[in-house]
């Protein structure tokens, strides 16, 4: 692919342990250098169990929506039999529904809780019992336009969000690498990735953070980072595939981007 190559790059990976190794295999496919450094950790929590008796009751027209991967990796085991339809937010959640024989009966082509709600199958939800299945502290916007439409809707936490622990000699190995110019471009796909890194970096890191590209998969991360005083280039990848991501990198590195400043798309 034209403009693809990472040949001197260096790209510090944030996301959680797991979903970040073949976002590295990408980098390093096109020649860059890729350090994972995931700042969020994902840990299971117990539902609530009354969520999880009303789960149980769900009738074959209701609606089961499975918000991420990692909803589906700990909240599938819940699905009640018969099973209900379930629908996936985005391609990977959908892709980690198929790898458990769980073929999703609404799959929007984007990845967002607009694009599900764009789907023709949810238009008319009058009276219909939905369950989102989530992490703690997940986003209302999805709920809310479901309700509009007439659903009853519930949540099922299955997963909550925390800040990565990272070795403070390693911790001191990355500053050291980003204060000499060898880290070049950073990811955080989401908000809690961002403000976790500027949390485990601290006042130390906050200039490096700040002067230093950034890649995401949201306009919400965008803003966030905006907001927070992030003052280079902000990439705007074509979606959150490890594939997209990594050719955005290439993209920007391609046309010279540490020339100049303000979010690309």
């Amino acid at each position: 692919m034209a403009g693809s190559s990472l040949r001197g790059v260096t790209v510090l990976v944030t996301r959680p342990q797991g979903l970040g190794e073949d976002l590295v295999q990408a980098i390093e496919t096109r020649g860059g250098e890729a350090i994972l450094m995931p700042s969020i950790s994902i840990q299971p929590v117990q539902p609530d169990t009354s969520e999880l008796a009303e789960l149980s009751t769900l009738p074959a027209g209701g609606l089961v929506i499975f918000a991420s991967r990692n909803a589906v990796a700990w909240g599938a085991r819940y699905l009640p039999q018969p099973r209900p339809r379930i629908a996936a937010i985005g391609p990977s959640t959908a892709s980690a529904l198929a790898e458990l024989g769980l073929k999703p009966d609404v799959r929007p082509a984007g990845f967002t809780s607009e694009d599900l709600l764009a789907q023709p199958e949810l238009e008319n939800l009058a009276g219909v019992r939905v369950f989102i299945i989530r992490g703690q502290g997940g986003r209302e916007a999805l709920a809310e336009g479901l309700k509009e439409r007439g659903a009853r809707v519930r949540y099922l936490d299955v997963y909550r969000r925390c800040q990565a622990t990272l070795d403070p000699d390693r911790r001191q190995i990355i500053l050291d690498r980003w204060a000499g110019g060898e880290i070049h471009v950073f990811t955080a796909t989401s908000g809690d990735i961002f403000r976790n890194l500027c949390g485990m970096f601290g006042r130390e890191g906050e200039a490096l953070i700040r002067r230093t590209p950034l890649v995401t998969v949201s306009k919400r991360v965008l803003q966030i980072a905006e907001d927070w005083g992030h003052a280079a280039d902000r990439i705007l990848a074509a979606g959150p595939d490890d594939q997209s991501l990594a050719e955005a990198i290439a993209r920007w590195h391609a046309a010279g981007a540490s020339d100049r400043t303000g979010a690309t798309e």
